[in-house]
């Protein structure tokens, strides 16, 4: 191709340069298990890479296997070979999941190359159309976001990639067809040695090690969960350490309160809650998973039921209303009863997964039951002072029933 000025030797050479770019893209598969140990410095390395130029680069598009120690690759050059030079157009399925203009956003702009001064808030409604112009995954969240171009009006913004889908069939060629399968030792190796990254042998054993055991545990979501007491009550029930959204969760009545409404659980031991963490938390050193948000919680009580001796999930409050099946999973896998209708009825029904009891007799012995405050209660309402019981049902010794929002109590 003849060169006729420098302009257009300048756009020659700029088209040819971006051919040779490999980016390091993961599948969201590959993503998820990094972040859960991101404590890692092969895994946290690994995540800095992503959407970066590494060159040269074999193996690309890197997603998990049924395999723990494997992943699959589509070698670059087919891919560069399917994409060609057209643009990669992505759309918008979800509304309201841009960054906004806040100071603590100013890194990741920072990264994404978005200008905040120059530009004006912008989230572009379900169903807009646009391209990807740089992506970072945070430090902070694990969350990864996109600078984000509007097709048409050329309006940028700072978007959480999970918001948007490729609109192109090409991609699902590349992540479908002719892929590859290697080690996932051989493929860090690799890709470090390419990206100029020192490390030693057993930081790259413990990497291994480490991803397989992350792997076995992704398979799993029951996982996420985690059964607390005492004041990590009254933490979990704080609105701030919910995840974002809808749902029953946040918009529990008992969200926003004081903490000392819940003094009747946190000085109980006959009461805990079942936690399920937000999937963006990590795998600690002792193989625990924690994080720093939950998408769902549900009291459990240390109760009679028909004067038998069990553990009883009372209602189940979450962020999606897909999780409260995971709550059921839970419960059953570790023979706890649970209320078959997730609802505030006192008067309920009640099953283990393989039994269901009508209108039982639900009884829980406490170590106290005389507080100054009192949260509300969905089932377990009714209070006897003297006896120290909170029960589902009214009766003779019922001389409090806990069923209001503002701390208080009505007498019987």
């Amino acid at each position: 191709m003849k060169i006729n000025n420098y302009d257009e030797f300048l756009l020659e050479q700029k088209i040819y340069n971006l051919f040779l770019e490999s980016k390091i893209t993961y599948s969201n598969n590959f993503i998820r298990i990094l972040k859960k140990m991101r404590h890692d410095k092969i895994a946290s390395t690994l995540l800095d890479l992503y959407s970066k130029d590494v060159d040269p680069i074999i193996q690309n598009y890197i997603d998990i296997t049924d395999t723990k120690d494997v992943v699959s690759f589509t070698p670059d050059l087919k891919a560069r070979e399917i994409l060609s030079d057209a643009p990669i157009y992505y759309r918008v399925n979800q509304s309201g999941r841009t960054l906004t203009h806040g100071d603590a956003n100013d890194k990741i702009f920072e990264i994404l190359g978005y200008d905040k001064t120059k530009n004006n808030h912008y989230s572009p409604p379900v169903g807009t159309i646009g391209l990807i112009l740089n992506e970072a995954i945070s430090s902070t969240s694990g969350k990864t976001y996109v600078l984000f171009e509007e097709k048409d009006s050329k309006q940028l913004c700072c978007i959480n990639k999970e918001a948007i889908s490729v609109d192109d069939g090409r991609i699902d060629k590349i992540w479908n067809n002719n892929r590859g399968k290697i080690k996932i030792g051989r493929f860090v190796r690799s890709i470090l040695t390419a990206a100029n990254i020192q490390f030693t042998d057993s930081e790259l054993e413990k990497f291994i090690n480490n991803y397989k055991a992350t792997f076995d545990f992704e398979s799993d979501i029951i996982n996420q969960f985690d059964i607390v007491s005492g004041t990590e009550i009254s933490y979990w029930y704080n609105y701030k350490n919910y995840v974002k959204g809808n749902g029953t969760l946040n918009n529990s009545c008992m969200a926003d309160v004081s903490d000392d409404y819940f003094d009747i659980y946190v000085y109980n031991k006959n009461v805990s809650l079942v936690i399920l963490y937000s999937d963006d938390g990590v795998i600690n050193n002792a193989g625990t998973y924690k994080s720093d948000l939950i998408k769902g919680r549900a009291l459990l009580w240390d109760a009679k039921i028909n004067n038998k001796d069990v553990k009883f999930m009372d209602r189940i409050y979450t962020v999606y209303d897909s999780d409260v099946d995971l709550f059921k999973q839970y419960a059953e896998k570790n023979n706890f009863w649970w209320k078959t209708k997730q609802n505030m009825d006192n008067y309920t029904s009640v099953t283990n997964g393989s039994e269901v009891i009508s209108n039982p007799n639900i009884v829980v012995s406490l170590q106290s039951g005389d507080f100054y405050e009192y949260p509300y209660l969905d089932t377990m309402c009714y209070l006897n002072r003297d006896l120290d019981t909170l029960t589902n049902f009214e009766d003779d010794d019922s001389d409090r029933i806990l069923k209001n929002t503002d701390g208080s109590c009505e007498y019987i």
